[in-house]
């Protein structure tokens, strides 16, 4: 079955607070929802990510995300088994806020 048949997931509010969730296309948006949820989800968040997206999608996915916090981006690249130089968002460096 391929995610365009399947049920959109219902993740925790938390990972999409500042969007309506309801309007994002699950295709057209994808790198940004996985990186929505794997930043921001609980657990149950997470498998439901991966059960509809399969772990090949998101390995392939995770990798173009521009900005990832650096505990994410190690905790992944272990996860994944992707060396973090493969991540853009190793070498994109985000200043900090204050």
């Amino acid at each position: 079955m391929t995610p365009n048949t399947k049920c959109k997931p219902a993740f925790s509010k938390g990972c999409f607070w500042d969007y309506d969730y309801d309007k994002l296309d699950m295709e057209n948006c994808k790198k940004f929802i996985i990186s929505r949820v794997l930043s921001r989800g609980s657990t149950g968040d997470e498998k439901m990510l991966f059960d509809y997206y399969g772990l090949n999608t998101i390995k392939t996915e995770i990798v173009k995300v521009n900005y990832l916090d650096k505990k994410i981006l190690n905790y992944y690249s272990i996860v994944l088994d992707i060396d973090k130089e493969k991540f853009k968002a190793f070498y994109n460096k985000a200043e900090t806020w204050i």
